[in-house]
């Protein structure tokens, strides 16, 4: 199943915001970034992977 995250922090609590005129766009429930653009992973597997990569990269430890 396709989970779709927010493209600022990757929490997967987006919802709906605006849209009449503004076209469709969406809010993060955590960071509270407002952004057309959303990222789609295939599952969460997938998207634990990506952070596990950026935690790694960034040199973060658990």
């Amino acid at each position: 199943m396709a989970v779709e995250v927010c493209s600022n922090c990757f929490s997967p609590r987006i919802a709906p915001y605006m849209g009449y005129e503004t076209g469709k766009r969406f809010i993060c429930q955590d960071c509270g970034h407002i952004s057309a653009v959303t990222l789609e992973f295939e599952d969460m597997d997938a998207l634990v992977k990506v952070l596990q990569v950026r935690r790694d990269e960034s040199g973060e430890s658990e």
